[in-house]
């Protein structure tokens, strides 16, 4: 995942940096640093959000 991309899954969830950091297990630096470009989402942890974005769009009905 890229830097825009985490960033637009975000807000589409409509969390924010620390809630997105300890639904992923890591800090909210980390986070902002994966939205800055800085450093690269590891694979477990790009896989892991997006099946909770996926989980999230089914309970809501959110496109």
């Amino acid at each position: 995942m890229t830097a825009v991309e985490i960033r637009a899954l975000r807000g589409k969830l409509g969390w924010t940096q620390m809630a997105l950091a300890e639904a992923v297990g890591v800090t909210s630096n980390t986070v902002a640093r994966w939205e800055r470009g800085e450093m690269a989402i590891s694979e477990p942890a790009s896989r892991l959000l997006q099946k909770i974005a996926a989980e999230e769009k089914s309970r809501t009905g959110k496109r």
